[in-house]
């Protein structure tokens, strides 16, 4: 037993000897990356040395103080207190090592690294002077209280270079005890209130004054615009966004993937919301309620705040079941916010209204609190019903059949805040009225027959209505289409169904391509209702109009599919890291432009090899796969897709070999079919052998790394 103690005192005593070489050439010390990978296990070891310091330093004050020694004791504590001087000196080296990457902020790094070294020096001492220390039961008790301080100390300002400024003494402050207000949704900036939460939750753990990794301070506005050493973190001309996004999209298993794998990972809607800022200019100062409520961004961060009123809705919450018999194919009823009682109210098809439709919403009168009615065949007697909806907001009775005859009927709703009356029949004498409405805020009112001179002496009678009018700009300003919108649920199809576009400007055109070029108001084709698809098919659509400018791409892939195998087999296993279900590649269900959604299997490491199996010879001609293309993530195309096929397993050739384009720059993430033609009789079994691309090209930012495939779903024809 004492030649063990005598050996780990040696082996103690030799890493200190090392550790003040370090310290004496820490300028001159250059470090090669095996030793890096040891500086790297320094948060993990570290928590050897706290534990059994602090364990040995309560044990001596509990044994001095209450316990009388015993031999036994003495020689499981004397145990203790070595192998912590053991792990205290490793952790200090690996400490030395890692400090050694830079990325930190100095000062803070000083203080660690001397109370490190300090523990280490400390451990060491106590257990070669362990006896003449605690011959004293003061000495001993003292020593044991300095110990436990120079511990903590060292914990503390490390823990201030990992997670920020006073990490530990946070909670103490009073800062820290004030409970931070929710901001309401009509308050909230988008930077302020939703993009840096995340940021501070998720990664200035790394990148903050204390610990600035990749040089990379992300505490301020200017210091996320300055970006680190590697540029600048986001370029909307960039058709991945730039570097925050690349990394964030990287498998997790990746070095450079942000956060680092072990670390708190943004969320995908997180991440989405991030994106939509990005694309939107990243604005610091722009306001969540200046965005449509069907803007992307505003769908996803809206949840995240309750409106003004939400906190005081005092009503009872109404049954599921009742919301679900009220939700038809003309009228969805909503929940506001997650937790609320408040419901929303849309109808949505003019030619399936009817009054009792509204009648039906008395079941839910007290909780609803936004109707939305636009472009329904309401009519003045209609009002009267909607009047019942006692604590009604919202209301948008836009392009309705109402002429204001009875809008006075709405003075009962105490709690209406915004109304909408654009595009009816509404006077000025009739707006007038409006004065006398509680809690009236905001009036929509474009379009009616108030003109705008009669709106603007209306306004000046009721200072506290805003009176909205719409757009009055120069007729000379020339807008841009928006996209046409594609209306097919289905991606895969079976047989010929009907291509079904649409554009929400009366008197726009659609045109279309189908051999990747861009659609122009003159050559390409014109979209009809007559139009088909039924066949492999990328299309690209512009809106055309007069005097206005033409709209942006929209894009849709089609698959068509004639044969479903009776059965899939795994050759080699997709990656353990997404789905493995192998009715994922023939379930029909078109995947995503996220994929880690749960619809993709993909491999990187092996080619992908898969068997599919018929119980009756089928005259496959094509088979197409369904891949995902991100760049920014090292999701490429296959390097090479081969087929083989024959009547049993045993009996295969190959029947089929093609090698898709490859990317020659960094791309927008997208869907895409690679067919491969096969020459061959009926079979029974096909094996698909894809290859991915073993090392990524020069131009991408993993140059000479392993690309993914993904595929979604295998197509026959």
């Amino acid at each position: 037993m004492l030649r063990y103690k005598h050996t780990l005192f040696t082996i103690v005593f030799s890493l200190n000897c090392v550790l003040v070489f370090f310290l004496v050439f820490e300028s001159k010390l250059q470090i090669p990356g095996w030793l890096q990978v040891a500086g790297r296990m320094h948060p993990l070891l570290l928590h050897f040395p706290i534990v059994l310091l602090i364990m040995y330093a309560l044990m001596i004050i509990y044994e001095k103080l209450f316990l009388r020694t015993k031999p036994a004791f003495t020689h499981f504590t004397d145990s203790i207190l070595l192998i912590a001087a053991l792990t205290a000196a490793i952790t200090a080296i690996a400490g030395l090592l890692l400090s050694k990457e830079g990325g930190y902020d100095a000062q803070a790094l000083e203080g660690h690294k001397w109370f490190g070294v300090a523990v280490s020096f400390i451990g060491l001492g106590w257990y070669y002077f362990r006896n003449a220390l605690h011959s004293n039961k003061l000495v001993a008790v003292v020593n044991s209280c300095i110990a436990l301080l120079i511990v903590t100390i060292a914990g503390h300002k490390g823990a201030n270079i990992t997670h920020g400024e006073n990490f530990l003494t946070a909670p103490l402050s009073p800062a820290s005890n004030k409970q931070t207000p929710q901001v309401p949704i009509e308050q909230a900036v988008v930077y302020s209130d939703v993009i840096f939460p995340i940021l501070k939750a998720k990664c200035m753990g790394c990148h903050n004054s204390s610990k600035a990794k990749g040089e990379l301070i992300m505490e301020t506005q200017a210091l996320l615009l300055k970006g680190g050493k590697s540029g600048a973190l986001w370029d909307p001309q960039e058709a991945d966004l730039g570097l925050m996004l690349r990394r964030l999209h990287l498998p997790i298993d990746e070095k450079k993937h942000m956060p680092p794998k072990g670390k708190p990972q943004l969320t995908e809607e997180e991440i989405a919301i991030i994106t939509q800022w990005i694309k939107k200019g990243s604005d610091f100062s722009l306001k969540l309620s200046s965005l449509p409520g069907t803007d992307t961004l505003y769908q996803l961060a809206a949840p995240l705040f309750a409106t003004v009123e939400t906190n005081t809705y005092d009503f009872e919450t109404a049954s599921q079941s009742t919301i679900e018999k009220l939700n038809t194919g003309n009228r969805v009823v909503s929940k506001e916010a997650i937790n609320s009682p408040a419901l929303h109210v849309s109808f949505f098809n003019a030619a399936l209204f009817d009054k009792k439709q509204l009648d039906e919403l008395t079941a839910i009168k007290k909780q609803i609190v936004s109707l939305n009615l636009a472009k329904m065949p309401v009519t003045d007697e209609d009002l009267k019903t909607i009047s019942g909806f006692e604590n009604l907001h919202t209301l948008n009775l836009s392009f309705t059949q109402i002429t204001g005859s009875t809008l006075a009927e709405l003075k009962k709703l105490k709690f209406l805040e915004s109304l909408s009356l654009s595009g009816t029949a509404t006077t000025s004498a009739q707006l007038s009225q409006l004065k006398d409405f509680p809690k009236l805020k905001s009036v929509y009112a474009w379009k009616t027959k108030a003109t705008p001179s009669d709106i603007t002496a209306v306004q000046k009678q009721i200072a506290g209505i805003r009176f909205e009018t719409g757009y009055t700009g120069s007729d000379t300003i020339v807008l841009q289409l928006s996209p046409p919108v594609f209306l097919n649920a289905e991606g895969v199809v079976t047989e010929a169904v009907s291509l079904r576009l649409k554009h929400y400007i009366q008197g726009t055109t659609i045109r279309y391509t189908t051999d990747g070029t861009e659609p122009d108001s003159i050559h390409s084709k014109e979209f009809k209702q007559a139009d088909m698809v039924n066949d492999n098919v990328f299309i690209r659509a512009k809106a055309f109009k007069k005097g206005w400018t033409s709209s942006l791409i929209a894009e849709a892939s089609f698959f068509k599919n004639t044969y479903t195998p009776d059965s899939v087999l795994f050759i080699l296993p997709p990656d353990s890291s997404y789905s493995n279900k192998g009715s994922l590649l023939i379930d029909r269900i078109r995947g995503d432009l996220n994929f880690r959604s749960g619809t993709w299997l993909a491999w990187r490491q092996t080619a992908m090899e898969v068997m599919l199996v018929f119980n009756k010879p089928v005259p496959v001609k094509n088979i197409t796969l369904s891949v995902l293309k991100a760049t920014g993530s090292y999701i490429f195309p296959p390097q090479q897709i081969e087929v083989w096929g024959g009547a049993s397993k045993n009996s295969l050739r190959l029947i089929g070999k093609t090698t898709p384009a490859q990317l020659t720059a960094m791309e927008p993430i997208s869907i895409k079919g690679y067919g491969c033609d096969i020459n061959s009789t009926p079979v029974n079994c096909i094996k698909l052998k894809v290859t991915p691309i073993p090392r990524l090209p020069s131009w991408h930012p993993g140059k000479g790394q392993k690309a993914w495939i993904f595929v979604d779903e295998i197509l026959l024809n």
